[in-house]
This record gives C-alpha cells, structure tokens and sequence, in this order.
C-alpha cells in the first residue's frame, strides 16, 4: 500500500504555500512540483530523469517573438537583425524571417510580432511583401486576437504615399483584432536612429511576457563598416572627373574615381556610395531673400548654435519640395487658402512639387514674422544621394568609381540643378574631397554560382552598376554569360563606356550586346524594344536559369521593362496574359528578377 503523506513540519500549513506560490505562473509551478518530486526521490538538481523515475519538468513556455521584414534594398533585413541581435542581448529568443519566404497562413501562429516593412514608389509594398500584404487585405486573412505586434515602417517623404505599407499593415492587423504593443513608428530616409529607439522601445514592451532563453553575457554588436557612415562619412579624394558624353550632346555625364586607400571600407558590385553634398551658395541666397532673413541670424540645431546661412546650406533640402514640407509651411500660412488646399489635395499637390524648390514656396506663399528658427525646423534635413557604384573592387583596389549624371534644367522662371549631381559636377574638383559612405544592397547583387548567366538592361547612368558586375565577373573567371542592353539617345555622343563594352565584348567579358539609341533614327527605339526584338533568346535564358537585372528610371525603364517582358513570357511560352504576370511575378519572387530603379 502506499504510504501517506508526511506531515508538514511545524509553522508550515496550506496559507503558508499558498503566499509562496502567490504570483507564480503556472509554468513555474510546475517547474517547482518537479523539482521538489526531485529532492524527494534523490534526483540532484539538473540530472535527467526518466518517465520510470520521475516525470520530467515541464519547460517554461514562453510566447514567440518572430522579426518579420519586407525589403526593397536590404534596409528592412539590417533593422531586423538589429533587433534580433538586441532581443537575444536580454535574453530574448527571436526568429527572424523574410516576407518574401513567410507562408501567410502562420500569421495566425504568432504570438509576438515585430513588423518591419518599406514603401517602395508611390504607396507600394515592395516585391517580398506583397503576397502577405495582399493576404492581410484579403477576406481569407483570420482573426488575430492573440497577437501582439508593432510596427516599423521605412518610406520618403518625398513621395506622397509616405510609409503607406507599414500603415497598410498597422491598420490591417488592428482590425483583425492583434494588440498593439506600441504606436507605429515612421522612418524616413535616415532610419537609424528613429529605428533603433523603436527596437528598444519595443522589447521593453514585449520583455515582461517572454521568458529569457539565458543570462548572456553583454555582446558588443559590430555595424558593417563601422567607422564611417551619414554622421561620420569618409572624406575620399576625388582621383579623376571625366565627362563621357561627346561634343553636341543634350547630356552632362561624368565618370567619377575616389580614393579609399586607408578607409577601410568595402563594397561589392550592387551596392552604392551615398555622398553628403551642400547646396550651392546661390539657391541658399534665394531663400534668404525670398524668406526676408538675414544670413547671420542664429538657429539651434543638433545641439549647436550656427548661422542660418550655414545650416540652410549643409543641413536643409532646398533644391527639393516634399509633401512634408509643404503640410508644415501650410500651418504657418493659415491666410493662405490655396496652400491649405493643396496639402490636402493628393491630385493637385504632385504636379505642384515637380520642378519646385523652397525658394518658389516662399516666393509663392509669403509668411509674415516667419523666423530663423521655425524655416530650420519647417524644412527637411538634407539628406545624402546614393549612387549605384560603377567599379569593381578586385578591379580597382582601393577605389569606388560613380557615373553620375548632372541634372541641369529651367524650371518656374529660375534655372535649377539636382543638388548632388552639380556638386559633384561643379563644385568638387580633382584633388579635393567629397563625404561618402557605403550602402550596402542585400537584393541587387551577382549570383551566388559564378557558372549563372545573367542579362542587364540599364538606360543612361543606369549602367553604372553593370560596369561593376560585368569587371567583377570577368576577374572572377566567372564561367555564367553576361548579356548587356543600354540605351541612350545617341551612337556618337552618349554610348558610355562604349571602348570598354567592346573590349569586354572582344575578349568574352560579354556574351552579347544590345544597344537602342532613341533617337538616332525616325522611330525611337528603346531598350525594352531590343528586349522584345530578342524574345526566343531571352526567354531561353530565363528558362536556363539566368538572373535578370534592370538599373534606371522607374517609370520610363522599370515599367516598360517589366510590361516587355511579360509579353516575351507571353509570346514565348504561349501562356494566357495571367499566367504570363504569373511567370514574372515569380522570378521577382525568387530574386531572379532585380531592379536598381528610382
């Protein structure tokens, strides 16, 4: 028979457990009847049991924390390993995972979900995205009232759909009955800062309701490229400024070479070099007249104290009006009716902005008192410009080459220059230094197996990064062949870097080249036309297995593009107009088919 239980030693009865036990989640307690089931059979702490000597204790069971992103360029991939890696600091078990690899059904499995997701364009979700975005908006999406979430969302506000993708999914998730941890958090082109204070404010939230996996000791976490980066950028010496297009022609193209012997930094074919300009002395004197300020006025800014000239000049977009901008300068000018109304008019607003800067704003739409120190505030930080970088590394070591464009045009009564490009182009001269740093792109990169063929269309500077795939490949001894399309108006004056594609292709860097230059003949020929011309080899290579690439205009290439090649999948395949979209639609899935396009 079994023996009755011993009774409990004196001062001990059943309200003296029960304050032990108060507070304890049930997990806990049953950790507890296991380890007291332990001491009394001889079981030491921590040694296995078996079902014959003792039943186990049960784990703690915490809820799971998965990091989800949707990526265009790779930022959203970075802020999640951030978080990932901040999570596992305090003891936090994380998993993280692409949308573009998510099965939207285990939505309605999480239990802690960080979403981090950009806006690519004018209000869309980017490529990995937009299978779960479409889920979530969908009437088969479930009801998620055990789910916990906050939301990152990564955008410009220089489009008018700002962040539109993470508020798609704030929203949706809201409705669908998830709890949210926090309120969504906006970044704009410089994230970082505003992405770090919500990774830290989100695990204070969640921390309480996840059981740590460990005490870990504290991990000094390493950025890419540490040293140099928006707030501390490398001055590398400009080595050469060679303008490629020929006499008579309607474009300003330089090639660009910089010194980064002793920075170490890195990059590979794909990424791109962002560069800190400063706008040019005449556009700041504008503003100063146009806004009836001195230049010598004093403002606050990042904890200093500067001249307004000065901080107009290095710290404020001024060559570029943005929704933003215009729905803060709108509140100061409440007399103003036509302002009022064109910053809550989306239809109205885009055609307003084209070819505007800040002087024509204040010009326009003059404010009494306005000073020093609320225009500061009112305007946009001036943020770097990233250039697809045009080089290889193993081809030029210790350099980083640019094409770069100048953007020249009259626009409003005043003649106008894109900010960066005039810098580079005027300001800065060989011998002298520009501030840059890497920015590094997940997506857009050469395969992974050097024996994959891939095919590159890019228009103008969109050739820049094939320059650096095609070097790259050749001093890999990559066995893949390379097929480049390029287009430009014309043979004479604008085929970049025509001596060394014909090189290239002499000597088998280039499988096969294909040009359009618009306007060399009646009929203007483009590179989406060659595209179309050559749609049997195309088409062959895509079913081989080649990666397709595309650097240039959004609208004018990336759009035309990607219409092409439907109709070549189309034609080729002999497939309905749905399954064709279907067919395209995948290789942007399998990052088969990759843009660089703004």
């Amino acid at each position: 028979m079994p023996s009755l239980p011993a009774p409990l030693p004196p001062g001990f009865d059943d309200s003296t457990l029960a304050q032990l036990a108060d507070g304890l989640s049930g997990s806990q307690l049953l950790w507890l009847s296991g380890y007291f089931y332990g001491r009394a059979t001889g079981t030491p702490a921590g040694a296995g049991t078996t079902a014959a000597t003792a039943a186990p204790a049960p784990a703690a069971v915490a809820p799971t924390l998965t990091i989800l992103y949707g990526s265009h360029t790779g930022n959203g991939a970075k802020v999640a390993r951030q978080a990932a890696e901040a999570a596992r600091q305090r003891g936090l078990a994380a998993t993280v995972q692409d949308m573009n690899e998510y099965a939207p059904r285990n939505l309605a499995r999480e239990q802690v979900l960080l979403l981090i997701v950009s806006t690519h364009g004018e209000g869309d979700p980017p490529v990995a995205a937009e299978e779960l975005h479409q889920f979530l908006g969908s009437p088969r999406a479930p009801k998620l009232p055990d789910l916990c979430y906050a939301v990152l969302a990564l955008g410009d506000s220089s489009y008018l759909h700002f962040c539109q993708t993470g508020r798609d999914f704030d929203e949706r998730l809201a409705a669908l009955g998830a709890r949210r941890l926090l309120d969504r958090v906006e970044c704009d082109v410089d994230y970082q800062a505003r992405a770090a204070a919500w990774i830290a404010d989100a695990l204070d939230k969640i921390s309480a309701e996840l059981t740590p996996v460990s005490s870990p000791a504290a991990v000094i976490h390493t950025p890419e490229n540490p040293a140099y980066t928006r707030e501390h950028p490398w001055s590398a010496p400009v080595l050469a400024s060679i303008q490629l297009n020929g006499r008579g022609s309607t474009k300003e193209t330089y090639h660009m070479e910089l010194d980064l012997a002793s920075s170490g930094l890195t990059y590979e074919p794909g990424d791109a070099l962002a560069v800190l300009a400063t706008n040019e002395d005449p556009l700041v004197e504008e503003v100063l007249r146009a806004a009836r300020l001195s230049d010598t006025a004093l403002v606050a800014l990042s904890g200093e104290e500067l001249p307004l000239a000065a901080a107009l000049a290095s710290r404020r977009e001024l060559s570029v009006l943005t929704r933003d901008v215009i729905e803060r300068y709108a509140l100061l000018a409440p007399h103003h009716a036509a302002l009022r109304e064109l910053a809550t008019d989306a239809q109205r607003l885009q055609p307003y902005l084209y070819g505007r800067d800040v002087a024509d704003l204040l010009s326009e739409f003059p404010v009494d008192n306005l000073t020093a120190q609320v225009l500061i505030e009112t305007l946009r930080p001036l943020p770097s410009r990233a250039y697809s970088i045009a080089s290889s590394l193993l081809a030029h070591p210790d350099e980083v080459h640019l094409t770069v464009g100048a953007v020249r045009y009259e626009a409003h009564g005043r003649r106008k220059h894109g900010v960066c490009s005039s810098y580079l182009a005027d300001r800065i001269a060989v011998g002298e230094t520009a501030r840059v740093f890497v920015e590094h792109n997940e997506y857009f990169k050469l395969p992974t197996d050097p024996a994959t063929d891939i095919i590159m269309l890019g228009a103008g500077t969109g050739i820049a990064p094939f320059r650096g795939f095609v070097e790259e490949r050749v001093e890999l001894g990559a066995t893949g062949r390379n097929w480049l399309l390029f287009g430009n108006p014309h043979f004479t004056t604008d085929f970049l870097y025509q001596t060394e594609w014909l090189q290239h292709l002499k000597r088998g860097g280039l499988a096969r080249l294909d040009v359009a230059f618009s306007r060399d003949q009646a009929a203007k020929v483009y590179v989406q036309d060659r595209l179309l011309e050559n749609s049997r080899e195309v088409f062959g290579w895509l079913e081989g297995g080649a990666k397709l690439y595309v650097c240039g205009d959004k609208v004018r290439l990336g759009s035309a593009v990607q219409d092409a090649l439907t109709e070549v999948v189309r034609r080729e395949a002999d497939l309905p107009q749905d399954e064709a979209i279907a067919y395209v639609r995948n290789l942007r899935k399998q990052r088969r088919y990759l843009e660089d396009v703004y």
